[in-house]
C-alpha cells in the first residue's frame, strides 16, 4: 500500500472517531457522569468559576452565599435565642423566680417555648456543622446538640441540679451531659426524682427535697447549661467571623473551592446520619444498629415529643441549602449541568415529605410503642412502599420518604456535583 493512501486511510478512521466521540448516540438522554455538564467545564475546578451549561454558573459565587445567608444568619439566630435563654431577664430565669407562685404554669409554658425556638434554630445548624462547628470532633457543635454524640446522660444532668452552687462549672461535664438536650430533661421532664442508680453519690438525699427546691436547682443547672450553648455558639460564629478568626476567608478562598464544596456537601449527609438513621430509623428498630425490636431509648426530645419536628427542622435546613435562591442553589447547580429533571425531583420529595411530616398526628414515642407492640411487619411495608402512606405507620413512611431523597444524594447529587460521600454514608443501614 502507497504512503498516500494509508495517509488517506489513517485519516478516514480518524475522522470516523471524532465523529463518534461528538455525537454518542442522538436523541439519547445523557447519564449524570462524573464533572460533564452540557459543557465541557468541571464542576470541581479549583478556580471556583464553573461555567458548564450556561456559561454563568459559579461554584464560588453558590459557596459565598452559602456562608453568607445560610451558615451564618443559622449560627446567629441560634446565637440570639440562646442568649434570650441565658440572660438573667430571659425567660428562663423569670420561670425560676416563678417557682411556688401563682404565675408559675404560665411562665413554665414561656420558657419551654422559647426552648422549641432554640431548638430548631440548633437543628437548622446541624446541616452545616463544618469547619469551626466540626473541629476537635465536634465539640462545639456537641454542645449545642449532643444527640449524635450519645444518649443522654440524664443521670449526669441529674447529678449537675444535685451540686449546682457557687463556683460549680459544667465545663468538665461530658458532652452528653450538655445542650439541648439536657435543658430540655430538666425543663420538661415532670419527674423530679433523680434517675441515677443508689449507689451514685451526686445524688445521695436528693429524693428528699422539697418540690420547690428541686425545681429551683434544676433551673439552676438550666442556666449553666445556658449559659454553655450560648457561648459555644458564639465561638463558632467567631470562627467564622471576618472580624474574628475569619475561617470565611479560608472557607472562600480560590485555591480552596474543591475542599470546600466537599465540606458543605458533607455536612449536608447529615440528613442520612442525623435524620433518617438516628432520628428515625434507630427508635423505630429499622436499621441494624438497633439490635432489638425497636431502640425507644434512642429517640430524641422525648419529653417534649419533639422528635418529628426535630426531623422536620433537618428536612427544611437541607431544604434551604439545596434550593437557596435563583442563582446560587444546588438546584440551579444541577440544571446548569443539564439535568433539570434531578434538581425537580429533590425539590419535589422534599416539598412532599415536610408536607408529610408536618401533618403527622402521632408522636415517634408512641410509633416506637406501636411498633414494639404489633411487630415490625406493617413498618417495613410501610417504609419499603412510601407512596403509600401508612395510616397506622406514618412514622416508617417518613424513613421511606427520606431515604427516597438520601437514595438520589448518594447516586445523582454526588455524581452531578462531583463531590464523594462521606465516609460514615458510604453503606446504606436498613
Amino acid at each position: 500500500m502507497s504512503n498516500w493512501c494509508f495517509k488517506v486511510l489513517v485519516s478516514g478512521l480518524f475522522l470516523l472517531a471524532l465523529i463518534a466521540c461528538t455525537d454518542s448516540g442522538g436523541d439519547v438522554e445523557p447519564s449524570p457522569i462524573l464533572g460533564v455538564g452540557d459543557d465541557n467545564s468541571s464542576s470541581g475546578s479549583d478556580d471556583g468559576d464553573n461555567t458548564a451549561g450556561t456559561g454563568e454558573y459559579s461554584i464560588a459565587t453558590m459557596l459565598t452565599a452559602y456562608v453568607d445567608e445560610i451558615v451564618m444568619p443559622n449560627y446567629m439566630t441560634a446565637g440570639s435565642l440562646a442568649a434570650d435563654m441565658a440572660d438573667p431577664d430571659g425567660p428562663l430565669n423569670a420561670y425560676c423566680e416563678s417557682i411556688e407562685s401563682p404565675g408559675e404554669a404560665a411562665a413554665l409554658d414561656t420558657v419551654r417555648q422559647a426552648w422549641r425556638e432554640l431548638a430548631t434554630s440548633v437543628q437548622h445548624t446541624e446541616l452545616h456543622a463544618i469547619g469551626p462547628a466540626a473541629a476537635n470532633a465536634f465539640n462545639l457543635q456537641f454542645r449545642l446538640n449532643s444527640y449524635m454524640f450519645g444518649t443522654l446522660s440524664t443521670c449526669g444532668v441529674d447529678g449537675i441540679a444535685a451540686q449546682v452552687g457557687d463556683g460549680f462549672s459544667i465545663n468538665n461535664r461530658s458532652l452528653n451531659q450538655r445542650g439541648i438536650g439536657a435543658l430540655e430533661y430538666l425543663l420538661f421532664n415532670d419527674n423530679l426524682n433523680h434517675s441515677c442508680p443508689p449507689q451514685a453519690s451526686a445524688t445521695q438525699g436528693w429524693n428528699d427535697l422539697g418540690e420547690a427546691a428541686r425545681k429551683s436547682k434544676r433551673c439552676d443547672a438550666a442556666q449553666l447549661i445556658s449559659e454553655d450553648i450560648s457561648a459555644a455558639v458564639d465561638a463558632i460564629v467567631n470562627k467564622w467571623d471576618p472580624q474574628g478568626d475569619n475561617f470565611r476567608a479560608e472557607f472562600l478562598s480560590d485555591d480552596k473551592v474543591s475542599e470546600s464544596l466537599q465540606m458543605t456537601t458533607d455536612g449536608m449527609f447529615y440528613i442520612e446520619e442525623g435524620a433518617k438513621d438516628a432520628k428515625l430509623g434507630n427508635p423505630l428498630g429499622i436499621i441494624v444498629a438497633c439490635s432489638a425490636l425497636t431502640c425507644p431509648e434512642q429517640i430524641e426530645s422525648p419529653f417534649s415529643t419533639s422528635s418529628v419536628q426535630q426531623v422536620i427542622d433537618n428536612l427544611k435546613a437541607f431544604e434551604q441549602i439545596f434550593v437557596s435562591n435563583e442563582q446560587t442553589g444546588f438546584d440551579e447547580h444541577i440544571v446548569s449541568e443539564g439535568f433539570p429533571d434531578v434538581a425537580e425531583r429533590f425539590v419535589d420529595n422534599l416539598t412532599n415529605t415536610i408536607a408529610f411530616a408536618e401533618a403527622m398526628e402521632p408522636s415517634l414515642t408512641e410509633q416506637v410503642d406501636l411498633v414494639e407492640s404489633e411487630g415490625d411487619s406493617e413498618c417495613t411495608n410501610a417504609f419499603a412502599n412510601p407512596d403509600q402512606a401508612s395510616a397506622r405507620f406514618p412514622a416508617c413512611t417518613l424513613y421511606g420518604m427520606v431515604k427516597r431523597i438520601v437514595d438520589d444524594l448518594k447516586i445523582d447529587f454526588v455524581t452531578i456535583v462531583n463531590v464523594s460521600i462521606p465516609g460514615g454514608s458510604q453503606a446504606d443501614n436498613d
